[in-house]
């Protein structure tokens, strides 16, 4: 390998050069190292070598500005970042005057055979329990660099749950005449006796899904009792404009729930923020110890920005390459209504008219890439975000996106344009981007509309050989501002491909009626655009493959819904110019076909009982991620593997027991006739690392007071224990964890009553763990 020549002194280009070394990773070639950068180095007396690193991203960046090492290159200028944990507390930020040149690259790296970690959150420590609770306080002061506002926290590693009540009913709309017109609704009346007694009621958010495909937060204004009534007042003009314009998606008589209340926190895993007081309340899982846990909360909005000056003068040439992303805050929320609308979209308020509704933003990402040409993101991590992951915004240019993972993000994982580029230039399309070998999963726990993968008003994207797995919403989506316009050539909308993607576990949140979608969505028109063989399993929308509102030129071609139809809705549209052919499915829709134009096979085979044709086979086995990227899987924990899709059967429960699985709020017990029964739950994949949680049931008719665990043992043909039947001796939550090396694909969950009479109960099951790697072959 040949050495770099910056231009600079024999002596610094040697210590710059100081570690030619080979990266890990499919991707990944051999790298030569021109500046190292360490947590444990120094922007003072640190030159950049391997044995006198910087210590902060800007400390080699500015030593790149200050010495023109970007200009001119002749090979990739590698910023070296040593592992461990590089802190936030702004954005870092590189411009077009951080640029490679000659078609070579400013990469940041990670050093070979370490992680290191661009952190925006901060740890919290100094746990003390509250009195007579079982839940504990910490200190998060604003002073010492804590968010004012922050919807996360984290516990060795995995997401809490805001604290929430059981959904209420409201009873009426009401209108308060003190409130400035044109608002003629100002908030929904509850029965006092479903509301509990709330203190600091600016900390609590107004929670709200309808038609299947809408969510809202609301923040709370007041909260008046009036004998049996509650008027709950909440911020406009949102509410009004939600209220007014929602029909049947938006009504008083819906279900509600009061989020980050510290009256509801009464569930573990829930957690409490008291911003007047800067104190967060934490209710600790089965197994955790706040004297050793590892608290982390969200503090810095955006990680990292590429942004150039403007969409003729873009950054360009610039690389992130095997960094981890973690923690970063979405402020938002704190003070505005967010939701409305469906996937990453949001509803905002017009400037110019307050009182009209308008689609005008969307969730942004933890990292924001504008005006850049020839951006790549390799083999990095984004995980625990509070927005999305990646989002190359307007101006983003011939980029690629590949070998990623992007896990537990609050909305999509990748972001591709914006909701408000319908008619931009073509320096402002965003276009030009590839898509690949990405695993994005584990998307809305705390924003139920997000998707896996989101493109708005893009043209020429490639979204191949993605692995999509438990989101919220749709898996792959893609939606522009304006559905009825054909906008064509490179300053319009389309040409996308999205093919040999696998999807499994879309719109995980139906228990919460979230399922208007499909695994695979197209909505508008999109000319050009070609979808074809993907491979969809678990579908818990009522569609794998949905072509809606406005569709317009594509393809749907060599496609697989294992569960789910395909789908077509576009009236209006004439003539039709949606083709389909050779695809695949277990469930016909035939009503929605005479939207379709099926041009060689006619409509989607219908196959039962497994019998997939050879030409399906071959569709579902090239899907996903290609094999030289499989390893990827190693990095995704499963956080809740027990949902609706992994279930298959049960003995003594009521069919599809879902209140097991639904974590989100108290939902009661499942019950059984008798006094033991058993779940069962099949993963579609192997999983090590496992820990199973069980809450009991601590009111109703009935309780378990044991439980445990079994797998399927395929070489015996027979049900084992994992582990015994264990006593149940608490209506707290309980947890096991078995040898980290056990793995299985297929588990029964049993409990028992054995008191006598008794009948068994259980209020809500979780199940995490590791996917192992596969060497071959369709499963997820």
């Amino acid at each position: 390998m040949r050495l770099i020549n910056f231009g600079l002194s024999m002596s610094l280009a040697s210590a710059l050069l100081s570690a030619t070394v080979a990266m890990a990773g499919p991707a990944q070639a051999a790298v030569t190292c021109s500046l190292h950068v360490a947590p444990t180095g120094s922007d003072v007396t640190g030159t950049g070598t391997l044995a006198a690193p910087l210590r902060t991203l800007e400390g080699a960046r500015n030593k790149i500005r200050a010495g023109g090492l970007n200009q001119n290159l002749t090979a990739d200028l590698n910023v070296c970042l040593r592992g461990g944990r590089y802190t936030r507390t702004q954005s870092f930020t590189l411009t077009d005057q951080d640029s490679g040149s000659n078609g070579f690259k400013v990469a940041y790296v990670a050093y070979p055979g370490e992680t290191p970690i661009i952190d925006g959150g901060k740890q919290v420590t100094g746990w003390t329990q509250v009195t007579g609770t079982d839940y504990w306080q910490a200190s998060v002061p604003q002073a010492s660099g804590f968010a004012p506002y922050f919807r996360q926290l984290y516990v060795n590693g995995v997401r809490a749950r805001l604290a929430a009540s059981k959904p209420v009913v409201g009873t009426a709309f009401f209108d308060d005449p003190n409130t400035p017109s044109p608002a003629t609704l100002d908030g929904l009346v509850f029965p006092t006796s479903a509301l509990k007694a709330y203190t600091n009621v600016k900390d609590l958010r107004l929670f709200h899904v309808a038609q299947g495909f809408k969510a809202e937060y609301f923040p709370v204004v007041s909260v008046t009792v009036e004998g049996a009534n509650t008027k709950v007042q909440l911020q406009q003009p949102y509410f009004h404009l939600r209220a007014s314009r929602g029909g049947s998606s938006f009504s008083y008589n819906h279900e509600f729930i009061i989020q980050n209340a510290r009256q509801e926190l009464d569930n573990a895993g829930e957690f409490y923020l008291d911003q007047a007081a800067d104190k967060v309340y934490y209710y600790p899982r089965a197994g955790e110890s706040m004297a050793t846990a590892d608290v982390r909360v969200p503090v810095v909005d955006t990680l990292a920005y590429v942004q150039g000056a403007s969409p003729t003068q873009k950054a360009h040439d610039i690389r992130f390459d095997g960094v981890t992303f973690e923690h970063n805050n979405w402020t938002l929320p704190g003070t505005t209504f967010i939701g409305g609308s469906q996937a990453e979209a949001l509803l905002y308020a017009d400037p110019a008219n307050l009182w009209s509704p308008y689609y005008n933003n969307e969730v942004p990402g933890a990292i924001r890439i504008i005006n850049a040409d020839r951006f790549e993101f390799l083999n990095n991590t984004v995980r625990h975000s509070g927005d999305g992951g990646l989002h190359l915004r307007t101006g983003t240019s011939n980029s690629t996106v590949n070998g990623n993972v992007f896990h537990d993000t609050t909305a999509a994982g990748i972001i591709v344009g914006r909701w408000a580029d319908t008619d931009v230039t073509a320096a402002e399309r965003t276009k030009n981007i590839t898509v690949t070998n990405n695993i994005v999963s584990d998307t809305g726990a705390d924003y139920l509309q997000a998707t896996g993968i989101s493109l708005m008003n893009t043209y020429n994207v490639a979204v191949k050989h993605n692995l999509v797995f438990n989101t919220s919403y749709a898996g792959i989506h893609q939606r522009k501002n304006d559905e009825f316009g054909v906008n064509e050539g490179v300053d319009g909308i389309g040409k996308t491909e999205i093919s040999y993607n696998r999807v499994h576990n879309t719109t995980a949140k139906k228990s919460w009626n979230l399922h208007d979608s499909g695994s695979i969505y197209s909505f508008g028109a999109w000319p050009g655009t070609t979808i074809h063989h993907n491979y969809s399993s678990g579908v818990t929308s009522t569609r794998a493959f949905m072509s809606d509102n406005q569709s317009y030129q594509t393809r749907w071609d060599y496609n697989v819904g294992n569960g789910g139809p395909f789908s077509a809705y576009m009236p209006g549209r004439s003539p039709l110019s949606v083709y389909a052919s050779h695809n695949y499915t277990t469930t016909s829709q035939n009503t929605s076909y005479q939207y379709f134009i099926f041009d060689v096979d006619g409509p989607p085979h219908v196959v039962t009982n497994g019998a997939w044709p050879t030409e399906a086979q071959t569709i579902m086995a090239g899907a996903g991620l290609e094999p030289a990227y499989a390893g990827l899987r190693n990095k995704v924990p499963g956080t809740q593997l027990a949902n609706y899709t992994t279930y298959t059967a049960t003995g003594g429960f009521a069919s599809a027991p879902n209140k097991l699985w639904d974590d989100q709020v108290e939902t009661g017990e499942v019950a059984s006739a008798t006094n033991e029964a058993w779940v069962e739950f099949d993963f579609q994949h192997d999983y090590d690392q496992l820990t199973f949680r069980l809450q009991n049931d601590f009111g109703g008719t009935a309780l378990a007071n044991q439980w445990k665990v079994q797998r399927w043992s395929a070489s015996l043909s027979q049900w084992v224990d994992i582990m015994p039947y264990q006593a149940i001796t608490t209506w707290k939550q309980i947890s096991y964890s078995p040898d980290p090396a056990l793995a299985t694909t297929k588990i029964r969950l049993w409990v028992k009553n054995t008191n006598s009479g008794g009948l068994a109960a259980a209020q809500e099951f979780s199940v995490s763990g590791r996917m192992k790697q596969r060497v071959s072959g369709p499963g997820v």
